[in-house]
């Protein structure tokens, strides 16, 4: 009997869980094995990141959706689904649930001529300097999390001093999960955009590899949360996986490339601060940083090209 609401699952969404955590513990026995930084696997908490999943089973017809042991659900279909449906993922975000379909398509990727080359040197002053043949262009930070940090934090005040288990408590969670959400969707709005545009308008792209998680660990706490409210990490994913759909190029430049030290006319290295905002070199080359930067990455992409095209 304390097990009977089990019959009211679907039988493959339980074993899809169950998948998930034999996944979980053997990717912590493998980075255990290779004496990595194991990670133990977190337990789902209700409430937090719900979410299960269909292997097989559902039907979609116009703005209907079949799920198995649950029926038709009526939904808002954000574009028409292409290929074979593979997996079902039900999300809950907020008070709000998502269907995600992940499907199999069978598309030829047809590769571009590298001919429109671009340097993205990725900041806080400024969101991204993009360096291309037209000049400098600078996209502005839009620090959605600071922007509303006041009202984050009132709600967090507010949910502290609601008694622990009490429905006061959970109703002021669900604001403050909700608030979480609307921030995040906007930030996905934006980096969703920028990179979609930054790919279709151009066939290389340059940009420097970070270490996002070693800068949040080592930086102090009001620059760390600057970085995560910029989401770096996700705009580099977004351009990643976007060029390989197009059939673009994604140039990763090392960590260690001097972008911002090196002088983008005579190639010196000059030691900045990075309170310094303005570079100059002793040849008499000012500009910001920022700019020395992205024109560093467009530059180092443009060697790469040549290297390519050297043997034909």
């Amino acid at each position: 009997e304390p097990t009977s609401w089990l019959k009211e699952i679907h039988s493959q969404v339980l074993q899809q869980a169950l998948d998930d955590l034999n996944q979980a513990f053997s990717h912590f026995f493998r980075r255990v094995k290779n004496k990595e930084t194991p990670g133990y696997p977190r337990f789902r908490c209700k409430g937090e990141n719900d979410s299960f999943r269909y292997p097989q089973g559902v039907k979609v017809q116009r703005n209907r959706v079949w799920l198995p042991k649950i029926g038709w659900v009526r939904f808002r279909k954000s574009r028409e689904i292409e290929g074979e449906i593979k997996q079902t993922t039900i999300i809950k975000e907020g008070n709000r649930w998502y269907v995600c379909f992940s499907c199999k398509i069978d598309k030829e990727i047809v590769q571009t001529q590298e001919k429109s080359v671009i340097g993205i040197d990725v900041g806080l002053e400024h969101f991204a300097t993009i360096a291309s043949d037209a000049g400098i262009q600078e996209i502005e930070n839009p620090r959605f999390f600071q922007k509303y940090l006041s009202k984050i934090t009132y709600l967090s005040r507010k949910l502290s001093k609601k008694k622990a288990k009490s429905k006061n408590r959970l109703k002021a969670k669900l604001e403050l999960i909700i608030e979480h959400a609307k921030i995040r969707n906007r930030r996905q709005d934006k980096l969703h955009k920028l990179s979609t545009q930054l790919v279709k308008s151009h066939d290389m792209i340059v940009v420097e590899s970070l270490k996002v998680k070693e800068l949040l660990m080592s930086a102090p706490k009001h620059l760390a949360r600057a970085i995560s409210d910029a989401g770096w990490r996700d705009f580099l994913q977004m351009l990643k996986y976007k060029c390989e759909e197009m059939g673009k190029k994604l140039v990763e430049v090392g960590q260690y490339f001097p972008s911002t030290k090196q002088c983008y006319n005579c190639k010196k290295r000059n030691e900045i601060s990075l309170s310094t905002r303005n570079y100059q070199c002793d040849c008499g080359y000012k500009t910001h940083r920022d700019h020395n930067a992205a024109l560093n990455l467009k530059a180092a992409g443009m060697s790469v090209l040549k290297l390519v095209e050297l043997p034909q």
